[in-house]
């Protein structure tokens, strides 16, 4: 994850090192589910694509295919809950953290659980992945941020 200032008044450091230290679990997460909605689908209909084969064979994949996308889902998830890093009248400042661990994971597992049941999306998640560093990767990471950008458009006025 790049730690940066997505939007005017972005300044909650606290937040986005932790979001900074949870992105490779969450990164995980953001490919998943949409890789099982696929493979399922193709063991229901009975068929093989070279897009399910390359997945099935995958014991991995490259995180960067995906990082733009969690950033993107994370700057939203920092303009839309985020309190400026004020703490609660006797909170510690390892219970905010904690707090905001658990926010910022349920609220990521929800929001990819809403953009994996689109098939763009999905479907542009594993594109992305599984032809890594290639054409037809690079134009599914594209396709991908532009869904996000539009979704999340009230983060940039």
């Amino acid at each position: 994850m790049w730690v940066g200032t997505e939007f005017p008044g972005d300044t909650n450091e606290v937040l986005k090192q932790m979001q900074h230290e949870l992105y490779w679990g969450m990164v995980f997460r953001l490919y998943s589910p949409p890789r099982d909605r696929y493979l399922d689908a193709c063991r229901l209909v009975q068929t093989d694509t070279d897009l399910a084969s390359r997945l099935r064979s995958m014991d991995g994949f490259d995180h960067r295919t995906l990082q733009d996308i969690h950033d993107l889902i994370a700057a939203w998830f920092r303009f839309s809950k985020d309190n400026g890093g004020q703490l609660r009248l006797g909170e510690t400042e390892e219970a905010y953290k904690d707090s905001l661990a658990a926010e910022w994971r349920t609220f990521f597992e929800e929001e990819v659980g809403r953009l994996s049941s689109d098939d763009e999306f999905a479907r542009n998640v594993l594109v992305a992945t599984a032809f890594a560093n290639a054409d037809r990767g690079y134009a599914a990471e594209a396709q991908l941020r532009e869904i996000l950008k539009e979704r999340y458009a009230p983060m940039k006025k």
